[in-house]
């Protein structure tokens, strides 16, 4: 695959479709091409192979999205939907998908976050609103990371825990 390749072309749309963006009604915008290939524009100088980082965010979102979580079950999702598409299944092997998602970066993912929001916002009619105010919805999702140094520097402990103890973060993807 090149970068011009009509498969590399293709990425976008096939991740839009996997997530049901590609309707015509008006909250099929919350994530649109533009929006996906500014995030791949993100990554200038990257390497053209089997996980560009739009493939790597799809992937990544079906795995967060799955009931187990695994990257081999993500991959093997993604080699089935190949097939039923006609196409060479992709490889099933987690190491390569491993490493391009390690290469994803939290400000690229909050920028496409934030872009997806506002396209949201933008395209929700005034009949959305609850006695003329917008509602905000949080859905109190927690996510682990490794104690590390960096990690505590980056997303410090509570000021109520103990000190030494390993920490629930929901400010990060990573």
């Amino acid at each position: 695959m090149t970068k011009c390749s009509p498969e590399f072309q293709s990425l976008a749309d096939d991740g839009l479709r996997q997530f049901a963006q590609t309707g015509s009604d008006t909250l099929s915008t919350t994530l649109t091409s533009d929006d996906l290939n500014a995030f791949q524009a993100s990554y200038p100088g990257f390497r053209a192979r089997d996980f560009p980082p739009i493939k790597t965010l799809t992937l990544f979102m079906r795995q967060v999205g799955s009931d187990t979580k695994s990257c081999r079950h993500a991959l093997i999702d993604e080699a089935r939907d190949q097939a039923v598409r006609g196409n060479k299944p992709s490889n099933t092997t987690t190491s390569a998908y491993t490493k391009a998602r390690q290469r994803l970066t939290e400000e690229s993912i909050k920028t496409l976050l934030l872009t997806s929001g506002n396209n949201l916002e933008n395209a929700s009619p005034e009949s959305y609103l609850w006695h003329q105010r917008r509602v905000l919805i949080t859905d109190g999702s927690t996510l682990l990371m490794q104690d590390t140094k960096k990690n505590q520097k980056e997303y410090p402990q509570p000021s109520t825990q103990k000190k030494g103890l390993a920490s629930l973060f929901s400010e990060s993807l990573f």
